[in-house]
């Protein structure tokens, strides 16, 4: 039933992309992107990085975000898209199923390319799990599953979308390593759709626990909408192979290389992340491991 859930989700964003883009021009690239966050504050960030790169290849791109992570792959498996940003589990997703094709990764000042997943709580659940520090990596959630397991169906949990590396896949496989059964351990378990909703349901104390992009988590917290003591980072992944862009495998090549060639240029203010100071060149190979949890992941299902 699930499945035929985020099928049906991902064709009616597909369809309402299709209708909203009709009039785009035949010379203009369409570059979707994951809806980490709301997707209009999305466009709104990487707009001045789409400027940009229009000016570098000499041509005229459009963005698209979807309502969910589902759309932007589906709509690279019919074409409508020819570039995207992804996460790394929607690009392994859309590798498969849209012959989506990694070419950059996003670097930080300190020249790192990966990222965490955190698991957040309320300072209620937080301290009623005895957790005053964030635990770390899969130690760290064997542990969680210990004080979980002794507080068995007492706080509700919210992923954020099941083709989300850090608010689905990661947190995931690793409470299956740790034994944590979701349905089982917790008193209800959902998805809510994005990582700035994710943290902001703790903070109102709607959800007791969520899993969420440390991105957006440090961006909320830098702007005051959620404070360290209101929403409490218990556990910390280890890192995580950079979100790439990817192109379709079946774009022509000079655009492929217009793309290399001026995604690695790009100034660092004109990123669409805070975090990051520029991009560089990566490829499939460095997805495998991305890979290997999702074979976990789909056995999960």
């Amino acid at each position: 039933m699930k499945k035929k859930l985020i099928t049906l989700v991902g064709i009616l964003a597909l369809t309402a992309f299709l209708s909203a883009t009709s009039f785009a021009k035949d010379n203009c690239l369409v570059m979707g992107l994951i809806p980490a966050e709301d997707p209009k504050a999305m466009t709104e960030r990487y707009t001045p990085m789409k400027n940009w790169l229009e000016k570098e290849i000499g041509m005229c791109i459009q963005l698209f975000t979807a309502t969910d992570y589902t759309g932007v792959i589906e709509a690279m498996r019919a074409k409508k898209l020819d570039v995207a940003w992804f996460g790394p589990f929607s690009y392994v997703l859309a590798n498969e199923r849209a012959g989506a094709e990694a070419f950059a990764v996003g670097v930080d000042k300190k020249g790192n390319t990966t990222y965490h997943s955190y698991l957040v709580a309320t300072p209620e659940a937080a301290q009623k799990l005895g957790i005053t520090n964030p635990l770390e990596g899969e130690a760290g959630m064997n542990i969680l599953a210990e004080k979980l397991n002794n507080h068995r169906k007492s706080f509700t949990f919210t992923f954020t979308d099941t083709a989300s590396t850090s608010g689905y896949a990661v947190p995931r496989y690793f409470m299956h390593k740790a034994g944590i059964e979701p349905d089982k351990v917790f008193k209800r378990v959902g998805f809510i759709g994005t990582h700035d909703a994710a943290a902001l349901v703790v903070k109102n104390k709607i959800i007791d626990m969520a899993s969420v992009y440390d991105e957006t988590y440090l961006t909320l917290l830098d702007k005051g909408k959620i404070a360290a003591d209101s929403v409490v980072i218990v556990w910390r992944s280890p890192a995580i192979v950079g979100e790439p862009f990817a192109y379709r495998s079946d774009l022509k090549k000079n655009i492929k290389d217009a793309l290399k060639k001026a995604i690695v240029r790009i100034p660092s203010d004109l990123t669409g992340s805070a975090r990051l100071t520029g991009y560089k060149l990566t490829n499939d190979s460095e997805y495998k491991v991305m890979k290997d949890i999702k074979k976990v992941i789909d056995d999960l299902k």
